[in-house]
C-alpha cells in the first residue's frame, strides 16, 4: 500500500493520467482473456418474445451467480447460430478437420461443399450461419444463473429465430467498452487540474515552501514532533482531495464540547455517528476528504444518509449535494432510506438510459426522470433545482458529458456575464452549484471510478475566491474486499478510500484506530493540543453479530475496538452441537481432500461439502433457525457448485432456501448462520492461490468478509495444517482451541491463558460467565465498567479533568441531559453517566 501511495505521489505532476490509463488497459486485456474462458459452445437459447422489430431470449450461464463471467445490464453478448446436419453434427466440420494428406485429390468435391482440410489452411471453422448477433443484456438473474437479452430485428435474424426446432448457439462475452470509457474520459480532466495545481502549489515565486517539505511525519505535537499546519495560500482543492497532507488540516486548540448542539433527523444514531456528522457539518477540519471508517455492521450508510440530510437542510452554504455509490443496488438503497424527506422535485435518482425499469425498485421510480420510455436527464432547470442527486460513480459521467460540472457552470455563468458587461468588476466570491460529494461503500470503487463524481464537484481552476469550498466525504472499510479486478495484482484493487487512509495525515494521526498500539479508542487530552483536527471518524458499534463471532475479527482487523450492540444474538445458544463454552462459534477440523474439477476448472472438496450441508440440515431441523437465515460459502466456484449439488440430495431434506454462493457475493449482506468451507487441503497450492487471489488462506480481507456476515452462528470447516499457514487463521484457530470450540478431532489440551493474549471481547465473555448478573444481559453494553480498556482511561481522564482545560460551560448541564444512545434498530435509550460522557466527548 505504501509503495503504491508513493508511486502515485511521484506521478502526480505529469503521469497520473498515464499511470491509471496503463493499468486500465492492462485490466481490459486481462478481462478479455478471462471472458474467453467463459465462452459457451452449442448452447441452448430460449426465445421469449419475437416480432419484426426485436427478439427477446434467455439462456443459462454457468457461473453467473459467482460473477464468472461478470455481466451487467446493457452489456453486449455475442451469439453465433450453429448449423447441424441430419446426424446432429456441425455441418462441414468433419471435412474441415480432415488432414489434406489423407484426402484423395482425384475425387471431386460436390458443389456447394467446402474443400477438405480447411483447418490446416487456416480457414474459419464451418458449422454456423456466418452472422454474429449482438444481444444487449436486459436482465441479469444471478440467482437463476440466467441472462435475458434483446436482439434488434433483421431479416436473417427473424428467419433464424422463428424456426420451430431447437436452436444452438456459441455464446461469447466481450468486455463492454462502456464499462471503462467514463474512467478513461475523466483521466485527462483530472490530470490537467493536477498540472495546474502543481504550478499553483509548488512553483510559487513568493518563496512559499511546498507541502511535502512542510509536512511532518506525525501530525501531533503531543508525540514530540513539531506541528506544522501552516499550508501555502490558495491550496488547490483537487490536489488536497487526492493527495492530502498535514498542511491541509485545520488546527484544533481546544478540547471538544461535551454535548451535541444540532438536532438530528435520525433519533437512533449512536455517539460515534453523531460525532462524525457533527465534524462534517461544521467543516472545521480543513480542506481534505473526510473519511468514515465503518467496520461490518456499524451503520456506514445510516451515517451518510444523516450527513446528506444535514448538509441539504441545515448547513449554510451547502446548496446541492451529489451522493454516489459504486453499484446500482447500493444507490437504490440510499434513495429508499432518504426519500421520505424529499419530494420528487428535490431528489433525483439519476440512471443511465440503458437501465431497465425492472431493475429499479418501485419506491425509487418516482424519483427518476423518464422520457420516451427510458431513463433520461431532466431538463436543465429541473436538474438545477434538485437539491440531492443520487447515482452510481460511473453514471455520474452523464453529468460530466452534459457539461453541468462546477467548472462548466462557472464558465457559462461568469463567461456570459463578462461578454454582456466586459467592464464589470469580477465577483468578490463565487457560489458553486455542487457543494458536497458523498460516496458510500467507497472502498469498493476503483480510484478512476471515484474520479468521475469528483470531477463534477471540483471547483474551477485559477484564482477564484469561493464562498464555500465543496466537501468530499467517503465511507467504507478498507479491511473488506476492495474493487473487483481480473488482474489479481492490479493497483486498481486499491481504492481511493484505502489509498487515502494509508496516507500519513490519516494513518499517523494520534487518534487513528490503534495508532498508539493500545487496543482501545483514543482519548484526546490537553497535553496533545494543538493538534491537526482529525478528518476521519472511526465507527465502533456493531449491530449485527454475537460477541464471540466478533472477537477475532475485531482483534485482527480493528485493533479490538468493536463493541457488539446487536439484538437477538443468543437465539442458538441452546443448540446441542456447540462445543466447549457453548459460544455460537464452531471450528470443524476436516481431513477430507480437495480435488480439481476437470471440466470447469477450480477446486472442490466433497467431504467439506457434505459436512456443511449436514450442519445446515441439523440447524433447520432444530427449529431454531429458518432455511433462509442459513448460508454456506466457499471462495472456490467448483466448491460452490459441489455444495449446490450436495444440498439437493434427499438425505438433507428440501433445503431449497439455504443460500449458497462464493464469499465475495456476500459482501454487504448478513445471515443468521454462516457456514464457511475453506476447501483447500493441499499446502503446496496455497502460495499459487494467493498469487491468483483465490481462497481464504493468506487473504485477510476475504477472511474478514467471511467471518463477519454471521449474526448468531458461525461454523468454519477446514484442515488444521492449512489454517496454521496463515497467521490470521492461526489466531482464529487458537481462539477456538482455548475455548473448546472445536469439533472433528480428539479433544486438545486447553492452552495456558497466562501466556496467551486474549481478545478483549473474549475477556468480557469470560467475565460474563463468572458474573451471574451479566450472564442474563441481552447484549454487551457499549461501555462496561468491567471492561479494562475503559476503566483505566476513564480514571485517568477524570483525574486530569482540571488539567484538560474543560470550561465549565462545556460541561454545564450535561448531567441533566440524556444522551440519545439508542440501539440502531430501536432499542431502549441508555443514559450515559457524566464520567463516561466526558470520556466520549474526547474520543475519536
Amino acid at each position: 500500500m505504501n509503495a503504491f501511495c508513493s508511486l502515485v505521489d511521484n506521478t502526480v505532476n505529469t503521469g497520473y493520467e498515464s499511470y491509471f490509463r496503463y493499468h486500465l488497459e492492462a485490466e481490459i486485456q486481462s478481462q478479455k482473456l478471462e471472458n474467453e474462458s467463459y465462452s459457451l459452445f452449442g448452447h441452448d437459447i430460449t426465445t421469449l418474445t419475437h416480432d419484426t422489430s426485436e427478439t427477446t431470449c434467455s439462456f443459462l450461464v454457468p457461473g453467473l451467480r459467482e460473477n464468472s463471467p461478470y455481466v451487467e445490464g446493457d452489456d453486449i453478448i455475442q451469439l453465433r447460430e450453429l448449423i447441424y446436419d441430419h446426424a446432429g453434427r456441425l455441418l462441414g466440420m468433419e471435412l474441415w478437420m480432415t488432414q489434406p494428406i489423407l484426402f484423395n485429390r482425384s475425387q471431386l468435391q460436390p458443389q456447394g461443399f467446402p474443400a477438405p482440410g480447411g483447418r490446416w489452411r487456416g480457414e474459419p471453422a464451418p458449422g454456423w450461419t456466418g452472422i454474429i448477433y449482438n444481444a444487449r443484456v436486459l436482465a441479469v438473474r444471478r440467482k437463476e444463473s440466467r441472462l435475458v437479452v434483446k436482439i434488434d430485428g433483421s431479416p436473417d435474424m427473424r428467419y433464424s429465430f422463428s424456426r420451430p426446432d431447437g436452436l444452438k448457439f456459441n455464446v461469447q462475452f466481450p468486455v463492454p467498452s462502456n464499462r471503462y470509457l467514463p474512467m478513461k474520459h475523466v483521466l485527462p480532466i483530472i490530470q490537467e487540474a493536477l498540472r495546474h495545481a502543481y504550478i499553483t502549489r509548488y512553483q510559487l515565486t513568493n518563496g512559499v515552501p511546498n507541502q511535502s517539505q512542510a509536512s511532518s511525519s506525525n501530525p501531533s505535537s503531543g508525540s514530540g514532533g513539531p506541528l506544522n499546519l501552516g499550508g501555502p495560500p490558495n491550496t488547490p482543492w483537487l490536489q488536497s482531495m487526492l493527495f492530502p497532507v498535514e498542511a491541509d488540516c485545520d488546527v484544533q486548540t481546544m478540547l471538544n464540547r461535551g454535548s451535541f448542539k444540532q438536532a438530528f433527523f435520525d433519533q437512533q444514531l449512536n455517539w460515534e455517528q453523531m460525532k462524525a456528522i457533527g465534524s462534517i457539518c461544521s467543516h472545521n477540519y480543513g480542506t481534505l476528504p473526510f473519511l468514515v471508517s465503518g467496520p461490518p455492521g456499524t451503520g456506514k450508510t445510516k451515517t451518510l444518509v444523516e450527513v446528506a440530510l444535514q448538509l441539504v437542510k441545515s448547513v449554510d452554504g451547502v446548496s446541492h449535494v451529489l451522493f454516489c455509490a459504486p453499484s446500482d443496488p447500493a444507490a437504490d438503497m440510499i434513495v429508499q432510506r432518504i426519500s421520505s424527506h424529499f419530494n420528487s422535485t428535490e431528489l433525483l435518482r439519476l440512471n443511465r438510459p440503458s437501465r431497465t425499469f425492472a431493475e429499479v425498485p418501485g419506491a425509487v421510480l418516482p424519483f427518476c426522470c423518464i422520457a420516451q420510455d427510458k431513463f433520461d436527464l431532466p431538463k436543465f432547470e429541473q436538474l438545477m433545482s434538485c437539491k440531492l442527486v443520487i447515482t452510481t460513480c460511473r453514471d455520474a459521467s452523464l453529468l460530466l458529458h452534459s457539461r453541468v460540472t462546477n467548472a462548466d457552470l462557472f464558465a457559462a455563468e461568469y463567461g456570459l456575464r463578462t461578454v454582456i458587461n466586459p467592464y464589470a468588476a469580477p465577483p468578490s466570491q463565487v457560489d458553486l452549484h455542487w457543494t458536497a460529494l458523498i460516496i458510500d461503500e467507497a472502498a469498493q470503487a476503483m480510484e478512476p471510478e471515484a474520479l468521475i463524481p469528483l470531477s463534477i464537484v471540483a471547483p474551477p481552476s485559477g484564482p477564484v475566491k469561493l464562498a464555500f469550498k465543496p466537501l468530499f466525504i467517503m465511507a467504507g472499510d478498507e479491511h473488506q474486499l476492495g474493487p473487483r479486478t481480473s488482474l489479481p495484482s492490479s493497483p486498481l484493487k486499491t481504492s481511493l478510500f484505502a489509498r487515502l487512509f494509508a496516507r500519513p495525515v490519516y494513518a499517523d494521526h494520534p487518534l487513528a484506530r490503534g495508532k498508539t498500539g493500545e487496543r482501545a479508542p483514543q482519548v484526546l487530552n490537553k497535553s496533545m493540543l494543538p493538534i491537526a483536527r482529525p478528518a476521519f471518524a472511526n465507527l465502533i458499534r456493531n449491530y449485527r453479530s454475537h460477541p464471540a463471532i466478533l472477537a477475532v475479527p475485531s482483534s485482527l482487523f480493528y485493533f479490538d475496538t468493536l463493541e457488539p450492540e446487536a439484538d437477538d444474538t443468543d437465539r442458538l445458544t441452546s443448540w446441542s452441537e456447540w462445543r466447549g463454552r457453548k459460544w455460537p462459534v464452531l471450528l470443524h477440523i476436516s481431513d477430507s481432500e480437495d480435488d480439481m474439477d476437470l471440466n470447469n476448472g477450480g477446486w472442490y472438496n466433497v467431504g467439506e461439502a457434505q459436512l456443511a450441508c449436514a450442519y445446515a440440515a441439523r440447524l433447520v431441523q432444530s427449529g431454531l433457525v429458518a432455511q433462509k437465515e442459513v448460508c454456506i460459502m466457499s471462495p472456490f466456484k467448483a466448491q460452490v457448485a459441489c455444495l449446490r449439488r450436495t444440498i439437493r440430495e434427499a438425505r438433507f431434506g428440501s433445503l431449497w432456501d439455504v443460500d449458497i454462493g462464493p464469499t465475495e457475493a456476500f459482501q454487504g449482506l448478513e445471515r443468521g448462520v454462516v457456514i464457511i468451507c475453506t476447501t483447500r487441503s493441499k499446502p503446496r497450492f496455497v502460495e499459487s492461490d494467493q498469487k491468483a487471489n483465490w481462497g481464504l488462506i493468506g487473504m485477510p480481507n476475504a477472511m474478514n468478509v467471511a467471518l463477519t456476515r454471521a449474526k448468531f452462528g458461525l461454523i468454519v470447516i477446514g484442515r488444521r495444517e492449512i489454517l496454521l499457514l496463515d497467521p490470521d487463521w492461526r489466531a482464529f484457530l487458537d481462539f477456538c482451541d482455548r475455548n473448546g470450540l472445536v469439533a472433528g478431532e480428539a479433544d486438545r489440551l486447553v492452552q495456558d491463558r497466562e501466556n496467551i493474549e486474549l481478545t478483549r471481547l473474549e475477556k468480557v465473555l469470560l467475565a460474563q460467565e463468572q458474573d451471574s448478573t451479566l450472564s442474563n444481559s441481552r447484549a454487551l453494553k457499549v461501555v462496561s465498567q468491567e471492561d479494562e480498556m475503559w476503566t483505566g482511561g476513564m480514571q485517568a481522564a477524570l483525574d486530569a479533568e482540571s488539567a484538560n482545560g474543560y470550561e465549565e460551560s462545556d460541561l454545564e448541564g450535561n448531567d441533566q441531559e440524556e444522551h440519545d444512545d439508542k440501539e440502531q434498530d430501536g432499542g431502549e435509550g441508555k443514559q450515559v453517566p457524566l464520567s463516561q460522557r466526558f470520556l466520549q466527548s474526547n474520543l475519536f
